[in-house]
């Protein structure tokens, strides 16, 4: 179950607050949308690891603005570590989430954007019926072991290297959901040089959080 959404918008939508929309887990989900294109990049062939460096070998369609921002900086910044892509392209990526869940009705914004503050607006969702069948979703992938279309499997193992667990099933312990989205994470880029390019876009992820005081990646 989608419901047309992306992968960025169903990390985002999973991170609002079900009572009043306010973002949650800030950091992390900011952190897990901005690494949502370079992973569909990686996985289709656009972005590739050559010699222990993650080189983009495409050209982007247009009409994925957030593929073309990431690509843009691949090539732009060549030297750069891949950590250094996703806070480039982070800002973008949110709001491009945030704007497609408004655009589709799923969410109202509520409040001021203050300084460019993600959090300082909320965004209640309109249909609960959407984030319940997500959650329903991935818990038949993580409880009941059921096989994970490709966008689920996108999504699982953002969430788990980005430790939004919690937003993955709310109501499970970490002895429930870790093993498993670490086992679909795992599944991915199943060929020695896929594996390679996947492994060094996902290890952004932790570098960036173990950057910051006080959060572990």
């Amino acid at each position: 179950m989608d419901a047309g959404l992306t992968v960025s918008e169903q990390i985002v939508l999973l991170g609002l607050d079900t009572r009043d929309g306010t973002p949650r887990e800030q950091l992390r989900v900011g952190c897990a949308v901005a690494a949502a294109p370079l992973l569909r990049l990686v996985l289709s062939g656009g972005v590739v690891d050559r010699d222990g460096r993650l080189v983009a070998v495409q050209q982007p369609s247009e009409e994925d603005p957030l593929a073309s921002a990431v690509t843009g900086q691949i090539r732009q910044h060549p030297e750069a570590k891949p950590q250094a892509w996703l806070l480039a392209v982070r800002d973008q990526a949110l709001t491009a989430a945030y704007d497609g869940l408004l655009a589709k009705g799923l969410v109202r914004r509520e409040g001021r954007k203050i300084l460019g503050a993600f959090g300082s607006h909320r965004y209640p969702v309109t249909d609960p019926s959407v984030p319940a069948a997500l959650h329903g979703e991935l818990a038949a992938v993580v409880l009941a072991g059921a096989s994970p279309a490709q966008g689920a499997a996108e999504l699982i193992t953002l969430l788990h290297h980005a430790g939004l667990h919690d937003l993955a099933l709310p109501d499970e312990g970490p002895a429930k959901t870790v093993p498993r989205m670490a086992e679909v994470a795992a599944g991915l880029g199943p060929t020695e040089t896929g594996g390679r390019a996947v492994s060094a876009a996902l290890a952004a992820v932790a570098v960036i959080l173990s950057s910051v005081p006080g959060v572990t990646g």
